[in-house]
């Protein structure tokens, strides 16, 4: 059972990972496009790599969910246990986080280096978060909180056979159907209408 929530924890870290090494990646042709403009557009580059995140943990937590009900593997899965993979998975940047609050260095410049690779590259995906609620010790625990509870929802989508996109698409999917049958042009409507005039005329 730990076995199992140590490697689901993992398969978090991993996508977070994967994410931060995108974000990476990317870093150096963004600050070349923005120039010294960099700053003030690093929240809307975070929040890009924030989307991808998402779409990655969504995808590995959905099918992970989806596969432990299978009965053949006897896991018994519970709605809950993505929140906990989440925690165990972001565990080592929440250590992190603490470590660096608590750590103190004399010189202030080294005290900026801290703060500018935890903000700006270790969390550069949760930046976003951060800013917005104006880099205090309670943005970085709200930004801390993010990952379980995605990884919370996505594991409880799978669980319950829940697809964002099929989702969308029924209901689109509904939208269409409804505007053909409020046209002028669907030949059902006209049928129905040529059916009460046939019926009215027959009346008078």
């Amino acid at each position: 059972m730990l076995k199992n929530h140590i490697k689901g924890g993992l398969k978090v870290l991993g996508d977070y990972g994967a994410a931060l090494l995108i974000y990476f990646i990317l870093l150096y042709t963004f600050i070349a496009i923005t120039g010294e403009k960099f700053s003030n557009w690093l929240p809307v580059y975070s929040f890009v790599m924030f989307m991808l995140m998402v779409l990655i943990l969504y995808s590995d937590m959905w099918s992970l969910a989806a596969k432990e009900k299978k009965p053949q593997y006897n896991l018994n899965p519970y709605p809950m246990k993505g929140l906990v993979l989440g925690f165990i998975g972001f565990s080592p940047l929440i250590i992190l986080q603490i470590a660096a609050y608590l750590i103190k260095f004399d010189e202030p410049v080294l005290n900026n280096l801290k703060v500018a690779i935890l903000q700006n590259v270790l969390l550069g995906p949760l930046y976003f978060f951060i800013n917005l609620f104006g880099k205090t010790a309670f943005a970085y625990i709200i930004s801390s909180l993010i990952i379980p509870l995605l990884a919370m929802i996505s594991y409880m989508m799978g669980l319950h056979g829940i697809e964002i996109r099929k989702a969308i698409g029924s209901k689109k999917q509904a939208e269409v159907e409804r505007k053909q049958e409020l046209s002028p042009w669907n030949p059902t409507r006209q049928d129905s209408n040529d059916v009460k005039k046939k019926k009215k005329n027959k009346k008078s």
